[in-house]
């Protein structure tokens, strides 16, 4: 039997993590924890999306570790993205100036997200550089 590259395992690992926990996040419904409209319930639909789905896209991005050589680009751009997405809810109604989305619901922005961004995405590179750098040999942090 053929060894598998460790390439290939680096992949599958990266992604078995972060794509399971993309669908992790939209597939799981509080209420099978919580109580609906709880506070349990609210801090998860308000703020755990916004710290599993950083963490995830750090590993997903580790996947284009050619482009993207450390571990800190890695880290900036995971946080930086979902950032500007809610930098961009605070600033878009004195942008648009449209009256179309007027009655639509467009996000809010939230400071708290930004702190739950930078903590998904801490906790993503303590995993990667102490758990991962240290159970797998080829790991190359």
């Amino acid at each position: 039997m053929k060894n598998i590259s460790p390439s290939l395992t680096k992949a599958a690992i990266l992604l078995v993590i972060s794509l399971g926990l993309f669908w992790f996040s939209g597939q799981f419904s509080p209420a099978t924890l919580f109580e609906p409209f709880s506070p349990g319930w609210e801090l998860w639909m308000s703020y755990a999306n916004d710290l599993i789905l950083p963490f995830a896209f750090y590993f997903f991005l580790w996947l284009g570790d050619r482009w993207l050589k450390t571990w800190q680009l890695q880290a900036l751009l995971a946080f930086a993205i979902p950032a500007l997405i809610e930098f961009g809810q605070a600033l878009y109604p004195w942008i648009s100036g449209s009256r179309f989305f007027a009655d639509r619901y467009i996000g809010a922005f939230d400071p708290l997200d930004i702190l739950m961004y930078v903590i998904g995405v801490g906790l993503a590179v303590i995993v990667e550089q102490l758990v991962f750098a240290k159970l797998f040999k080829f790991w190359q942090p």
